[in-house]
């Protein structure tokens, strides 16, 4: 792996909670007393499974390095008292790394593009310094938790979270990237957070290709993203491959040791007792509708020409196959591993109801999507590249155990794989990136289908 690199820190400044008192690295007002602070790390993460964006920043500060605002004498004290550092502070941040595009949280015009602190922590203090501990989120961290939904809604899901991401959480369009629904679900608020609504959809939601249910909910640097399982999968990998030489000395004299991976660790590659529990290969699903007072029960398979083996089924590898033990359980009878249940969500507006966005065409299939896209789970750490993000995908090039290493790459364990999440490491000798991958199969070759839905 090439030498590790440090970051930058452009500008780093903290606003007090009511506005009126703030501190900034490298601020003329400081130099008479030295450096007001020092940034021992910062993290900074991005999820997936996460609907906005966290990070903890770890300072140290001496105790004159804030005048305080309430003392008649203006007499300076520490961050934590004087400034006063509290819950509501705001933050300006700006890295800047060796190989991505850097962070950039310092925009005071934009409240998007700052991070608020959401809680904070003394860690140690003596008569001289003081280390604090800031927990900080993105504005849509706290403005969720300020917010009811109380609106009705109606029309494609899609067109409804648009609608809650701008009219709720007042996002600007610039920010806001949606894929297109095929299904339409009318339903109201409830008064539920934005964010828990959104979830609830994000399961409920088919992709112009029925073949994927499932969508994702969250925050990355570029704006916040409710997409479909799809759309991640089949979106064109980061422009340089990673490689991994198994923690060998081997030299590489160019570009690619921007790229070595310098850790890998697997965290699980398939369970077969979880991924039966989980009905990725056969499952049952019981309907009750409680205006007919009927049950409707559908089975899928995956030797139904379903489920992943489905023609319209997206993956990052080869098309997983089903183990011959299960094969010959089906053919002996064991038609379902899993059972569900689910009442059909029917109004009352009319005479002849029609069922409200009908789970029969996400339920059975939507978990089992879900389940097999987390079947390997993989960690890496590589040089600090701000330029990725959650959502990504990543082609990693790994070495084949062999004593031939002229034979490439593993074609099992090489291939695409997606960011679920990450975490940027900041410090000013140092900076690198952990990321947790998943794929939801083997191999180099993976199968795309960009086809939408027939209407």
């Amino acid at each position: 792996m090439s030498e590790v690199q440090g970051s930058k820190y452009e500008i780093f400044k903290i606003i007090s909670a009511n506005g009126g008192n703030s501190v900034e690295l490298g601020n003329d007002e400081y130099k008479e007393y030295g450096a007001p602070f020092r940034i021992i790390n910062i993290f900074f993460y991005e999820n997936i499974l996460s609907p906005y964006i966290t990070g903890v920043i770890t300072i140290q500060s001496t105790l004159d390095a804030a005048v305080d605002q309430n003392d008649i004498q203006e007499r300076r004290g520490s961050l934590h008292s004087a400034l006063p550092l509290e819950v509501g502070c705001r933050i300006l941040l700006k890295v800047k790394d060796s190989l991505g595009k850097g962070i950039d949280y310092s925009d005071e015009s934009d409240p998007f593009k700052q991070l608020y602190v959401d809680e904070v922590q003394i860690v140690s203090k003596n008569s001289s310094m003081e280390t604090v501990q800031l927990r900080v989120v993105s504005k849509i961290g706290w403005n969720n938790n300020t917010r009811r939904v109380t609106s009705s809604y109606k029309n494609r899901i899609s067109d409804s979270v648009r609608r809650i991401l701008k009219n709720e959480l007042k996002m600007p369009n610039d920010m806001i990237n949606v894929d297109s629904s095929s299904n339409s679900y009318s339903f109201a608020g409830m008064t539920k957070r934005p964010f828990d609504l959104i979830a609830m959809l994000a399961r409920q939601t088919i992709p112009e290709n029925t073949a994927n249910p499932g969508f994702f909910a969250f925050e990355t640097r570029s704006g916040f993203n409710f997409v479909s399982a799809d759309s991640i999968i089949n979106k064109e990998p980061y422009e340089h491959e990673y490689w991994y030489a198994g923690g060998g000395k081997d030299k590489v004299n160019d570009d690619r040791t921007n790229y070595e991976i310098a850790t890998l660790k697997t965290q699980q590659d398939q369970n077969l007792t979880s991924q039966i529990r989980s009905g990725v290969y056969a499952n049952k699903t019981i309907f009750f509708n409680p205006a007919s007072y009927k049950f409707t029960e559908i089975e899928i398979t995956s030797e139904d020409l379903k489920l992943f083996k489905d023609p319209k089924f997206s993956t990052l590898g080869k098309t997983p196959e089903t183990p011959n033990i299960l094969k010959d359980d089906m053919n002996e009878g064991a038609r379902y591993h899993r059972v569900q249940t689910a009442v059909l969500n029917i109004g009352a507006e009319k005479e002849n109801i029609d069922v409200n966005n009908s789970p029969e065409l996400y339920y059975a299939a939507g978990s089992t999507r879900y389940n097999i896209l987390f079947s390997q789970r993989h960690t890496i750490t590589i040089p600090c590249n701000t330029d990725l993000e959650a959502g990504d995908t990543l082609l990693l090039d790994i070495e084949k155990v062999s004593d031939n290493k002229e034979q490439g790459p593993d074609q099992k364990t090489s291939g695409h794989y997606v960011i679920q999440s990450l975490c940027h490491y900041f410090e000013p000798e140092k900076s690198v990136t952990s990321i947790n991958l998943i794929r939801d199969s083997y191999g180099l070759h993976f199968a795309k289908n960009n086809k939408k839905r027939r209407t």
